[in-house]
């Protein structure tokens, strides 16, 4: 094999130098590219207009999807095309005619085309959520124990929970060594275990998934009847709510995931009151964590509570984090009783 030396790997930063992410963006877009406005998702199908770009926290332009979520523009091309990360970055070289410059995935320019554009959502999300992911656990270490504190968990939450610190991972066909802070999150539904993995210092992993939508973070160690519930939006606040203040929570896989109406009757006849609790995105354009709040709210007429921005927090476990368990308690308890 004759490799040429003039080529390098691409990588996303070397992508970058050559072309910029607005111009990658555009590339697949069906009109131009604009801020400041709000169109029909360029990922899937839907009626009414959910689908923007901000700027994210370290200058890069990114997309927000009402129900796919939010990501730079090699996640949208994932998206769009129904890729693994190395392969997107090899369809956008070819696009662009750069693979005179790029070595690229070999195996990729032989269904280059075979393209997801226009599928439906719900086959989207199965793409997504049916490839195997496994996980070689390692026991827990002092760094460990430090993390999940910042948030208020302990060790005997993490190991309810089911939260296994984790040395290698098993994604498709390939062995990865995981980051020094990984974890997998196992879920059991229908006699099928899936994990989630977090990588909370991971620039392009931070999260890998194969958890359909129906499974319910925190479901199974929901007590049979309750006074109080909260449904968040992460595993990590399902935790940081039950540690800190005692009070059960539950969580869908996203924010943009709709629950099914039986799911929640059967929570409404298990908790006397239901309380949801998702970001409160006050430093962005469009506060997508209110707005996703707002629709499940609205349907499914549960009190929909927020953490003021004046605590500079999105979520609860950030709240903990920047000021304290005692705070975030009272702040928590202070909304259950006002709602607003």
């Amino acid at each position: 094999m004759v490799i040429n030396l003039n080529k390098k790997f691409v990588t996303k930063e070397a992508l970058l130098e050559q072309l910029t992410d607005i111009e990658i963006y555009q590339m697949y877009l069906p009109e131009q590219f604009v801020f400041n406005k709000t169109i029909k998702s360029p990922l899937r199908d839907e009626e009414n207009a959910s689908f923007g770009f901000f700027i994210g926290e370290n200058g890069e332009v990114c997309f927000k999807d009402f129900l796919l979520g939010a990501g730079d523009c090699i996640k949208f091309v994932q998206l769009k095309f129904g890729l693994d990360f190395f392969e997107a970055m090899s369809k956008i070289v070819l696009d662009a005619e750069l693979d005179s410059m790029f070595i690229i995935k070999n195996t990729f320019k032989t269904n280059v085309n075979s393209s997801t554009q226009g599928i439906s959502r719900e086959k989207m999300i199965a793409s997504f959520n049916s490839f195997k992911l496994g996980k070689k656990a390692r026991e827990f270490h002092l760094y460990d124990f430090a993390f999940w504190s910042l948030f208020g968990i302990t060790h005997k939450t993490l190991l309810k929970y089911r939260v296994q610190p984790v040395s290698h991972l098993f994604y498709g066909d390939k062995i990865v060594v995981a980051d020094k802070l990984a974890y997998a999150f196992e879920e059991r539904k229908d006699n099928k275990i899936t994990y989630k993995i977090y990588q909370p210092e991971s620039e392009h992993y931070k999260w890998i998934n194969n958890h359909n939508e129906s499974v319910w973070q925190g479901w199974e160690q929901l007590p049979e009847k309750g006074e109080i519930l909260i449904i968040t939006k992460s595993l990590k606040d399902v935790m940081s709510i039950n540690d800190v203040c005692g009070i059960p929570a539950v969580s869908l896989q996203a924010e943009g995931v709709m629950p099914k109406q039986q799911v929640v009757d059967e929570l409404k006849s298990r908790f006397e009151s239901i309380f949801l609790l998702y970001d409160n995105d006050y430093d962005k354009e469009v506060n997508w964590g209110h707005e996703f709040g707002k629709k499940i709210s609205s349907k499914y007429e549960i009190d929909q509570i927020e953490i003021h921005k004046s605590y500079r927090s999105k979520d609860f476990s950030d709240l903990v984090c920047l000021m304290g368990k005692k705070i975030a308690k009272d702040v928590l308890i202070e909304l259950i009783e006002i709602p607003f």
